[in-house]
């Protein structure tokens, strides 16, 4: 089926790839570009607003992951990722990320509302992309952990999830007048 989706004849398989992990990771790019185009819409829609850009982003993507035409794919890659493919997918450990994950990390840098946070600095705002993407990757984990082990998240169980702790990194936890 992967070779299938590709849109790739059967024939022409060799030509292009090593082995399925090639055509694999192949198709998580082409998937990956997708995201970044849609990221880019949400962020244009919310004026540079990072929490409710964040939020309309992961609803869609959470669609995507668990409901879309793909989600068999997506969950093989949250199941069964291992050290090798991630290295491979990420190249070696001193080489730079891919392009096209500085290209939007830049993007959100240079198209974040910084006036709506208390941090300012480029190094602080990207600690807080990392944080949030972190989270995402974290409760989808958890959406497909408890999956595994036969018990049912719901779409919007999972949606409220991410919206819950997107709030809480927007407006803490702590009560007022709490500070560290």
């Amino acid at each position: 089926h992967i070779i299938k989706d590709a849109g790739i004849p059967r024939g022409s398989y060799y030509q292009y790839f090593d082995d399925k992990a090639d055509l694999y990771f192949y198709l998580l790019e082409q998937v990956r570009h997708r995201a970044v185009a849609a990221l880019q819409q949400v962020m244009a829609k919310h004026h540079g607003d990072l929490f409710a850009a964040m939020s309309e982003f992961f609803g869609l993507t959470i669609d995507a992951l668990v409901q879309g035409p793909h989600a068999a794919l997506y969950r093989n890659v949250f199941l069964h990722m291992d050290f090798h493919s991630a290295s491979k997918m990420a190249g070696s450990p001193l080489a730079e990320r891919p392009r096209g994950h500085h290209e939007i990390h830049q993007y959100l840098l240079a198209n974040i509302d910084r006036r709506q946070l208390r941090i300012k600095s480029d190094d602080d705002v990207s600690l807080l992309i990392r944080q949030i993407v972190g989270m995402f990757m974290q409760t989808i984990g958890y959406f497909y952990s408890r999956q595994t082990k036969g018990k049912e998240v719901t779409v919007a169980e999972l949606k409220q999830r991410t919206n819950q702790i997107l709030d809480w990194l927007q407006y803490g936890v702590a009560s007022k007048g709490e500070r560290h």
